[in-house]
């Protein structure tokens, strides 16, 4: 693989959505030479590539929930967001936060200036954990549930981490979170990848990745993300960006979970908190007993 190649599969569907409509006005200007039935073919093939994109995977997913968790499992719910380092009114965050019933959560390009909606949030997430004091670390964790360890790296191979350990409560659940490099940097995002997936394998337990991966499912990263790390993606959602008609036409937002953990029902996408970003929630059961 032409690791630059990767960065077209992002908008597959934007590329053969301009590709069909290019081809049909081209045919319809040579046959009916008229320049409006070409625009009008051309305006119906956009309009729909950015419905189908943005509502298709949404309205197509499925509702099956599964069993709730068993004896042996634990339930909890996950939410990854990224806050956004330009948000106008930070204190939207927190307000979004406090209306919503997760248990433990991943911020992302959430910097320093953002810190007092740590203090908002403290009476109902007392758990905190962030990587301000890493150059170019723009993460926090939250949780109602206290972990027993934690960590950050951002001068390393792998992207800009956060991740925190729980104790017998979650499983000994290991929780990354993760911001990668710009999609116009292929050769930098895999070798982001291939570190992050070698990180993993410090979990001695069940382990869950999330944040703002800046590559689609459809991509050979995400891919060889899951083959490398052992791990399966479990969201596929539009969540950026949220300006375009408020309809995200791109999943670029992600969640992997390992062996011993799994989904409750399909995560799904919450309102616009004045991100660019939606916010992704999941709810999920992680193995605490034989």
């Amino acid at each position: 693989l032409w690791t630059p190649l990767d960065a077209f599969s992002h908008v597959r569907l934007h590329l053969i959505g301009a590709t069909l409509g290019l081809g049909v006005a081209g045919l319809s200007l040579m046959t009916v030479q008229r320049i409006r039935i070409a625009v009008l073919v051309l305006f119906v093939f956009a309009l729909g590539t950015v419905l189908v994109a943005g509502l298709w995977p949404v309205l197509s997913q499925s509702r099956h929930v599964q069993p709730a968790a068993g004896p042996n499992e634990t339930a909890f719910k996950l939410i990854s967001f990224n806050s956004w380092t330009q948000h106008k009114d930070p204190k939207q965050i927190a307000d979004f936060l406090l209306s919503e019933d997760a248990d433990v959560v991943v911020l992302v390009e959430f910097p320093a200036v953002f810190k007092k909606v740590l203090g908002l949030l403290k009476t109902k997430f007392p758990h905190q954990h962030d990587c301000h004091g890493q150059a170019y670390c723009h993460i926090a964790i939250l949780s109602r549930v206290p972990f027993v360890d934690a960590g950050a790296k951002s001068d390393w191979k792998g992207p800009p981490l956060a991740w925190v350990q729980f104790g017998e409560e979650l499983g000994g659940l290991m929780l990354f979170g993760v911001h990668f490099a710009q999609p116009f940097t292929p050769n930098w995002q895999w070798s982001q990848m291939r570190a992050l997936a070698s990180e993993t394998f410090r979990a001695k337990g069940p382990f869950v990745v999330v944040g703002d991966f800046n590559a689609t499912k459809d991509s050979f990263l995400i891919n060889a993300f899951q083959e490398f790390s052992g791990s399966l993606r479990i969201t596929s959602l539009p969540t950026w960006p949220t300006w375009f008609f408020e309809l995200p036409q791109i999943g670029i937002d992600h969640m992997f979970i390992s062996n011993g953990v799994r989904p409750l029902a399909n995560p799904t996408v919450r309102p616009n908190a004045g991100s660019d970003h939606l916010p992704i929630k999941a709810h999920l059961a992680v193995r605490t007993g034989p």
